[in-house]
């Protein structure tokens, strides 16, 4: 049986790789009925669609997600700026632009919508026509959108910042524009602000984050500035202030070329290299692992005690308290998680100065917390009362005999579910990246949308995932150990007791 599904699976597979339809693409009147990949409601996308009204669009979120999908003809090309699409030929990609535009595309920096905001609009505005009337900004564009690499270099100036720090939000993988080298946030929009700040006076940070949250933090005023390369957007312009156009960026169609088919070992070994390898992109899914496990630490020592207290107040409460804490309990219970971090992140914690991944960690707490409560519950309730009833004949409190009798019963009855939400809430945290935690995940989205590769990232991030999942049932398991009888070693049950 498992050999035949196996074969079933290959044939469908083969079948599925044998149906792909590949259309050459020699010019954009071959794109009228074609099917194109695009960021869904850019300005590149809005051009596209009006040129090519018949077009059949994919929407997709990175430039990896388009190079991956046109090398597979899932796509017969994508639509993008002729700066990233330069950068694509630069590093060896087989792909090609075509050279007709589809139109110009204004660039910018956003700016919160209050009055600092307008405030640093106006002086940015005011920054780049003095760098257009010297020549500098032209400097810039040329070092940066129209040199090589070898010659993008940048060190942040030595800032006073005595008019205030300004907190910049990005996503860090507009390459040339604003992009992580060496771990290094650089790129012609870094230097250009970079430059900006030394001349009003100002310090800045940089905060990585996922595309829609540095868009939302910049409506809410959780960043001053949005910087990616933006394109400037009637929708957009509703909640935030856009300063004159840094580069109006042409609009072009990248289609597949023609290569010979490498080795494969020697495929593998170059994705990995430049996944992994190059520039040390490695230690960026350490760092990643490292916060997806102080999340989850946290979650599992605050959620437990959280779900441990809730139960407890609930098991003494008044059946007013006992009502409002199974409201609040099963209103959570249908609220799914992605929604709760989203929510606690906008609107709880909108106007509260706190790290994300505090607010994460607490998100998840809460969640472990609703399966706390639910186990303790439904465990003491299957211990017959008969046993609290003797407990009590003996002269225990009923907290005593709760917490001596009943509660160690319920712990080994259902540890192994506790288990199971214990390794939930680890995998769950991969969608912290939302707010702009730089979790395990979020460190594969960026390697991935920096090297155009899927295939290494992605395993590697799922390698370490198990890793980890595997060394926390470990952990747990011997934990277990030591309060199941049956499990524990018989000199350990014995120790202090005089036979």
């Amino acid at each position: 049986m498992k050999k035949f599904l196996l074969l079933l699976t290959v044939a469908l597979i083969f079948l599925t790789a044998c149906g792909v339809e590949y259309k050459q693409i020699h010019s954009l009147d071959d794109l009228r009925d074609a099917r194109i990949g695009a960021w869904p409601e850019s300005a590149y996308h809005q051009l596209a669609r009006k040129k090519f009204p018949n077009a059949q669009f994919v929407p997709l979120e990175f430039i990896s997600d388009l190079m991956l999908n046109l090398s597979q003809h899932k796509i017969d090309a994508f639509v993008i700026g002729k700066m990233y699409a330069e950068n694509l030929n630069h590093e060896g990609n087989d792909v090609k632009y075509l050279p007709e535009s589809l139109g110009d595309v204004p660039l910018s920096y956003g700016f919160t919508k209050n009055e600092r905001g307008q405030k640093l609009c106006a002086q940015m505005n005011e920054f780049i026509s003095t760098l257009e009337a010297n020549g500098e900004l032209d400097a810039l564009r040329n070092k940066w959108l129209f040199g090589d690499d070898g010659g993008r270099t940048f060190a942040k100036s030595q800032l006073t910042g005595e008019n205030g720090t300004l907190k910049v939000g990005t996503e860090g993988i507009s390459m040339p524009f604003v992009y992580l080298r060496n771990q290094e946030v650089v790129g012609y929009e870094v230097e250009l602000l970079d430059k900006f700040c030394a001349a009003y006076g100002y310090d800045y940070e940089i905060k990585l984050e996922a595309f829609p949250t540095m868009l939302a933090d910049v409506s809410t005023g959780k960043v001053d500035i949005a910087m990616n390369a933006l394109e400037i957007l009637p929708e957009r312009q509703r909640n935030m202030n856009f300063a004159n156009p840094t580069y109006n960026e042409q609009a072009v169609a990248v289609v597949s070329t023609e290569s010979a088919d490498e080795n494969f070992f020697a495929e593998v070994t170059r994705r990995i290299k430049l996944s992994l390898v190059d520039e040390n992109r490695w230690q960026m899914l350490l760092e990643g692992a490292a916060r997806t496990i102080y999340i989850t630490l946290l979650a599992i020592i605050f959620g437990t005690l959280l779900g441990f207290g809730a139960y407890m107040l609930y098991r003494e409460g008044n059946r007013r308290v006992n009502r409002i804490i199974d409201a609040i309990y099963r209103t959570l219970q249908g609220v799914p998680t992605m929604v709760m971090l989203l929510f606690a992140y906008y609107v709880v914690f909108s106007y509260v100065e706190v790290p994300a991944s505090f607010v994460a960690a607490t998100v998840f707490a809460v969640v472990l917390s609703i399966t706390v409560f639910t186990l303790l519950k439904n465990g003491a309730d299957a211990i017959p009362r008969g046993q609290t009833e003797a407990a009590l004949s003996l002269g225990f409190s009923e907290r005593q005999a709760f917490v001596k009798f009943i509660l160690p019963q319920v712990v080994r009855n259902l540890f192994a579910s506790y288990q199971v939400a214990l390794n939930v809430t680890l995998l769950e945290t991969a969608v912290v990246g939302y707010i702009s935690v730089q979790d395990l995940t979020k460190m594969g989205d960026m390697i991935r949308a920096r090297t155009y590769d899927a295939f290494v990232p992605i395993i590697a991030v799922a390698a370490i995932y198990f890793l980890l999942s595997r060394l926390l049932l470990k952990l747990t398991d011997k934990l277990s150990q030591r309060l199941d009888p049956k499990r524990r070693k018989r000199e350990d049950i014995l120790k202090d007791v005089k036979l």
